[in-house]
């Protein structure tokens, strides 16, 4: 991504499958990072190497999260998801998906962008469960981690409530105003 004094940022580096809009992320990034080893006129190819290292890590990581999404996939009504299903998948990936399929487990690097919990959401939706659980979970008393999960329920619950409901939203916020008779009579002109 950078070249003695060049630096591609964004979509000129590289184009992930914009799925879940990670190009803004990547130019922000890729500027904080080069302004990190800001460069002088000499152009010191370690520092350009270092950034290079950096930047296509951080792509491939965000790679392997979309690539997720159509790899763990069980559909099979198509030629397309077929191919998804079974296609050939980088080895990042295949280990993080052989991490969960064990014991639920989803480590996340200081430079992934995606967090945990965007991993397992998107392995749960797509039935990707593991065999076993994490043992860290014995260590909690039940009571209290119902407790927990009873206190999260309530507050998407009181979230929910009060929220408007999808109609609503659109007549407040998205609803065309119904125009004038002058701006009607405009209009007729054109």
């Amino acid at each position: 991504m950078w070249d003695k004094s060049c630096v591609a940022s964004g979509l000129s580096g590289g184009l992930i499958e914009p799925l879940e809009s990670t190009s803004i992320h990547l130019i922000q990034s890729g500027i904080f990072k080069l302004l990190g080893m800001f460069p002088d006129s000499a152009f010191d190819q370690r520092e350009i190497d270092e950034y290079n290292r950096m930047l296509i890590e951080e792509y491939e990581r965000i790679r392997d999260f979309i690539i997720l999404h159509y790899a763990a996939t069980d559909r099979e009504d198509s030629d397309f998801w077929n191919h998804c299903r079974t296609m050939e998948i980088p080895e990042t990936l295949a280990e993080k998906i052989e991490l969960w399929s064990g014991k639920a487990r989803v480590f996340r690097n200081q430079s992934d962008l995606f967090t945990e919990d965007s991993w397992i959401a998107v392995l749960l939706g797509q039935r990707k469960f593991p065999h076993s659980h994490d043992p860290l979970v014995r260590m909690l008393p039940t009571e209290e981690s119902a407790s927990f999960l009873a206190s999260i329920r309530d507050v998407v619950r009181k979230t929910a409530e009060a929220m408007p409901t999808h109609q609503q939203f659109i007549d407040q916020i998205c609803r065309a105003k119904t125009p004038t008779t002058k701006a009607l009579a405009a209009a007729s002109f054109i």
